[in-house]
């Protein structure tokens, strides 16, 4: 992987991450409503997993390529 490539796909990988932790924020904001509401919050804590595990999938994607020198 040249450079460029390597800091592109490094570059994504952030991008992703603030996407992902952008929406996590406004779900748990809307679980924290539903909750005060004493409404339903099954979907919600599902979509909450869903998104913590992948946080963790791109944020090791990212540990792996930005750690790791790219290939000459």
């Amino acid at each position: 992987m040249s450079y460029d490539s390597h800091t592109t796909e490094i570059q994504n990988l952030v991008d992703e991450l603030i996407e992902l932790y952008l929406a996590q924020a406004a779900d748990l904001r809307e679980f924290a409503q539903a909750k005060a509401a004493e409404e339903g919050t099954i979907n919600l804590e599902r979509t909450l997993r869903r998104r913590e595990t992948r946080r963790v999938e791109i944020y090791r994607k990212f540990e792996n390529t930005a750690f790791t020198p790219p290939a000459q």
